[in-house]
């Protein structure tokens, strides 16, 4: 097996990561009952599903770029960058190891015949995949749609028992051992039980360059795991009366920011829920200039002066980092003072998150761990880091770095109402039809499960991966972070089946 070394430029995969990093892909949700049949249909859809799953295994970027000029229909091949989906098979195949086909997914109610759901074991991760297609109804049926999910086990598995807690941490740190073990995770995890710990683990390297070794303290990326700060300030500024969520971002905000949009559309609730109808200011000049260039709020105003909106805010759902970008310039404009000194006095002093902040990558801090992804070179699999990809100081979108410690102590500071009262905790952590937003509340992800409600963000870039999962109802803490890209989510989704298995 051989990974390929093209690295496509930021801006293609922080589009991969920030369909994801809300805590799970609204695509991951099951529609409904179902059942497996270990015979797979020869259906068009299927058959274009098993050509997928051949070019995953493969692991050559030629082999993708042979199947969307041969396979995709002209819309689906060109709504993205061409180096984008040879991202997404890479991706795949370096996060679950080579797919073995196990059976076809039939729901109820049925989906349409032009629809594939394969079910996939990964012997690297010990658990299931799914690999969704959705094909043209006329011949040659071409491929209209890809995703790669996890998957709920077969409905032929032998049925779960509920374990206790004890038993969920044990299995959960003998998996990540394992993971560890086989090269696939290389960082920290946290579970917890209504305020206990039940399991610390740090395994992997922090810097490759000098064999400096994870510990529980170091600290990582979040990705984009800062929204919920994001969302937690501005409902401290609502409880103090200086905002409302129903504020039009004109109210707050200069004519120097977004000057070709009606800023008296856009209200605050529409930046933290992501229907603002705003994009990404991860753009074609950011991916061209210094990084050094954006290290305040301020600083990244120009690469939103060409923003247009995709969609009448409050009418659809579009995972935005300039939305909250944009937040974080109306906590300043209330506050008086600049987001990073707002949420140091605010949000990570009060809750006593000493190894948590937005920092500047060049001044020298102790325990910042480098993120990489594996590549191969001349046949030899190594890794490349993401030094001279990342931001150079992250902020209310994302990029500030911290321990799985202190976010169980964001945790547990939101839980006992240190940080908002629970009418805000209540806003925080609901969704927003209203405004289109169905699985985000502000700057949370929301998830509905047998264990009751699940809360939290998870984030994700080139080298950079974590998951903070808090349920509600069962009072469990999952904290994951990694300096690999796309590992923290193994961890956390074994984290939560474990948790939920036998309910």
């Amino acid at each position: 097996m051989s990974l390929a070394l093209l690295v496509p430029p930021l801006r293609l995969l922080a589009v991969l990561a920030g369909l994801l990093c809300a805590f799970g892909a609204r695509a991951q949700q099951a529609p409904g009952p179902y059942r497996d049949d270990k015979t797979i249909p020869k259906t068009p859809a299927y058959e274009r599903a098993l050509e997928v799953l051949r070019a995953v295994n493969a692991g050559s970027e030629e082999g993708v770029r042979a199947l969307a000029a041969e396979a995709f229909a002209p819309a689906f091949r060109d709504m993205v960058p061409m180096e984008e989906h040879v991202a997404a098979f890479r991706e795949t195949l370096a996060g679950s190891g080579e797919l073995e086909a196990y059976a076809a997914r039939r729901y109820e109610p049925a989906r349409p015949v032009t629809n594939a759901t394969l079910i996939c074991y990964s012997p690297l991760l010990e658990g299931w995949r799914a690999i969704v297609v959705d094909v043209e109804p006329e011949p040659p049926h071409r491929i209209a749609g890809i995703s790669f999910n996890p998957a709920r086990p077969p409905s032929d598995a032998a049925p779960a028992v509920k374990l206790g807690e004890a038993e969920v941490a044990a299995q959960l740190g003998a998996y990540v051992d394992r993971l560890a073990a086989r090269g696939a995770f290389s960082g920290t995890v946290l579970l917890a039980k209504d305020g206990k710990v039940l399991l610390t683990r740090a395994t992997g390297i922090a810097n490759r360059d000098f064999d400096v070794p994870m510990a529980i303290d170091t600290r990582m990326n979040l990705g984009s795991m800062n929204k919920m700060m994001t969302g937690v300030a501005i409902m401290q500024l609502v409880e103090k009366g200086k905002l409302s969520l129903d504020d039009p971002i004109s109210k707050h905000l200069d004519d120097g920011w977004l000057p070709n949009i009606d800023k008296s559309s856009v209200k605050v609730v529409h930046l933290l829920t992501h229907t603002s109808g705003l994009g990404s200011y991860f753009t074609p000049e950011w991916d061209e200039r210094s990084r050094s260039l954006y290290r305040t709020v301020d600083d990244w105003k120009p690469l939103l002066a060409s923003e247009t909106l995709a969609f009448e805010p409050g009418s659809a759902w579009r995972y935005s980092n300039s939305g909250m970008l944009v937040a974080g310039a109306v906590i300043e404009a209330v506050s008086g003072v600049d987001y990073y000194t707002y949420v140091r006095e605010n949000i990570t002093g009060p809750a006593g998150m000493t190894g948590t902040a937005c920092y500047e990558l060049d001044v020298v801090y102790k325990n910042l761990a480098v993120g990489y992804e594996p590549v191969t070179i001349d046949g030899v699999r190594t890794y490349r880091n993401n030094i001279f990809q990342h931001v150079m100081r992250g902020g209310p979108a994302g990029g500030g770095y911290s321990t799985v410690e202190d976010l169980f102590r964001f945790d547990q500071a939101l839980r006992s109402g240190k940080l908002l009262t629970r009418e805000s905790l209540d806003a925080l952590w609901r969704a927003y039809p209203e405004v289109g937003s169905e699985e985000y509340g502000l700057g949370f992800g929301l998830r509905q499960t047998p264990a009751g409600r699940v809360v939290g963000h998870s984030g994700g870039f080139p080298g950079i991966s974590g998951d903070l999962a808090m349920f509600l109802d069962e009072g469990w803490t999952i904290a994951v972070l990694s300096n690999f890209g796309g590992a923290a989510g193994l961890v956390s989704d074994r984290g939560r089946s474990l948790i939920m298995q036998g309910r």
